[in-house]
């Protein structure tokens, strides 16, 4: 049974926390994040309101809990490897392929959660920041130069999966068509280079785009950080203390 199916106004077997957000998210899923209320739920369920503010207190927390959910499967890296680069970019597919399960809530990944500090997320959700921490110092790199990489990959997935979710039209045939329509009608004068890209415009990989950008955040590291066993100690606590300025 899909998770679309599990949900609706004759779900009335015994429910808890995890139910509760699946069907918020099986909404958003359906008909999109500003459809999602605690009365939308709450009728989704065939509950009241109130069986839905007991296990979250506040649409902020509902949110908050939607977002962790959709990255609770997300792989922990093997932090024995030596192969770095490769067990990031494992990482961060799976990260995509998670998000794309789920195009309608991808702001969330951005966005939340909100109650936690700094936004660190559940303890659940902690655990890849931990695995990707102790495969970057098992590889060479200090300890904030590893916390600010994670920062960087981070913010690196964020930002792709906004602009893939955005490239992903309900009709992209319809739509591509009148893109390449629109960038053709633009005076050539003003726009040499627009005006004859319809093809590439239209034609984006989102995957293919991930690998690349991948790609260019490891080797601008590769070359910034220099593994731990070419570093004096004193060079060591040098740039440990530029990292935390």
């Amino acid at each position: 049974m899909s998770t679309t199916d599990r949900f609706g106004p004759h779900s009335r077997g015994k429910i808890d926390r995890e139910y509760v957000v699946s069907a918020a998210l099986c909404i958003v899923d359906r008909t999109g994040l500003d459809s999602l209320s605690i009365r939308s739920l709450a009728a989704s369920i065939d509950r009241d309101p109130m069986t839905v503010y007991r296990y979250l207190p506040t649409k902020e927390a509902l949110l908050d809990a939607i977002a962790d959910s959709i990255l609770s499967p997300l792989v922990t890296v093997d932090v024995t490897d030596a192969d770095w680069q490769g067990q990031l970019r494992m990482f961060a597919r799976h990260y995509r392929c998670l998000a794309l399960e789920h195009p309608h809530a991808v702001i969330l990944l951005s966005t939340r959660p909100h109650r936690t500090p700094l936004g660190l997320g559940t303890t659940r959700s902690l655990r890849s920041l931990e695995s990707v921490l102790a495969l970057l110092i098992n590889a060479g790199f200090t300890a904030p130069e590893a916390l600010s990489t994670y920062r960087l990959l981070k913010s690196f997935l964020r930002g792709h999966l906004l602009s893939e979710t955005q490239e992903m039209p309900e009709n992209p045939d319809e739509t591509g068509d009148r893109l390449s329509l629109a960038l053709r009608r633009l005076p050539v004068d003003e726009f040499p280079l627009l005006s004859t890209l319809p093809p590439l415009i239209t034609a984006y990989d989102g995957a293919h785009e991930l690998e690349r950008g991948l790609d260019v955040l490891f080797a601008g590291l590769v070359r910034t950080v220099v593994p731990a066993e070419a570093v004096t100690p004193a060079e060591s606590a040098r740039k440990s203390a530029l990292s935390l300025e």
